[in-house]
């Protein structure tokens, strides 16, 4: 078994029917290599029956709970030498397995992929060439575009991510990456090459983009402390929102002041809970 897709939803039926289909058209693959975990928080059992027989389906029903939560659920059924975790409404492109198993192949332990929205537009902070990731740069790794080598016994902080109880919506991959490069070290790629399909505009759970943003933010202030960033990108990330008040308030940009200062607020607060929890 060479790679595990650990993949949660509550009401995303089409979106994974959507999925499916991608995962079933990928080319040049030998598809028993591939395992995917599904841990079902609603009703979408149906969306899976179109799924290529070869491939190995682990179907869990759970409770509503975290996706961190779900994916350290997932995490104990991985067969795979290799892991990734698919969003419930990400797609792939056909070639998208077969160049990450070259990669693998190639001697890498992690490779980031590129994600897009079904229009071409970057869904994160993509470089433009392919490049090495370092520990304090991990050219724009979000969770579906990420694959590692699995490493036994390794789990998501379930502190992170959406439905986090601490509202820390974001940096749970972020989180596990920095973890996995501890374990094994930093030899990990990114190539732009290697398409992952995500909305750019999705929401989710969350109300509007404001609370989205302001609990993302959050995370992204635990993860400064918790894994010891250095103090250049630390003061740029409260530098940036601070610009954004002053700059938006003289243009009066009314929203915008009122998205930066959610962002301040919430990396501030993030940092602060990071503080009092420690680095563990």
């Amino acid at each position: 078994m060479k790679l595990s897709l650990v993949q949660t939803s509550q009401n995303r039926h089409d979106e994974l029917v959507r999925f499916v289909k991608s995962l079933n058209a990928q080319i040049n693959i030998d598809f028993k290599e591939i395992q995917l975990i599904f841990i079902d928080q609603g009703n979408n059992e149906s969306a899976f029956g179109q799924l290529n027989p070869n491939i190995e389906l682990v179907y869990l029903r759970h409770e509503l709970c975290s996706l961190s939560k779900a994916r350290n659920l997932g995490l104990n059924y991985v067969k795979g030498d290799y892991v990734a975790f698919p969003d419930d409404d990400c797609w792939y492109e056909p070639n998208t397995l077969a160049e990450v198993f070259i990669n693998f192949e190639h001697g890498y332990e992690g490779v980031v992929a590129k994600g897009m929205d079904e229009n071409d537009n970057l869904t994160n902070n993509f470089p433009s060439k392919q490049c090495k990731l370092s520990k304090f740069n991990h050219c724009g790794a979000i969770s579906y575009c990420i694959f590692l080598k699995q490493i036994p016994g390794l789990t998501f902080d379930e502190k992170l991510g959406v439905g986090s109880y601490l509202k820390l919506s974001s940096g749970e991959e972020v989180d596990f990456l920095l973890k996995t490069m501890d374990k094994i070290g930093v030899n990990m790629i990114y190539c732009p090459t290697i398409i992952v399909r995500h909305p750019s505009n999705s929401i989710g759970l969350f109300y509007n983009t404001i609370q989205k943003q302001y609990e993302y933010a959050r995370g992204w202030g635990y993860l400064l402390y918790k894994h010891k960033f250095p103090m250049s990108i630390i003061i740029k990330s409260y530098a940036r929102p601070i610009g954004g008040i002053v700059l938006y308030c003289l243009s009066l940009n009314f929203f915008r002041v009122k998205r930066s200062f959610y962002l301040l607020k919430g990396r501030l607060e993030g940092y602060f809970i990071a503080m009092k929890y420690g680095r563990g």
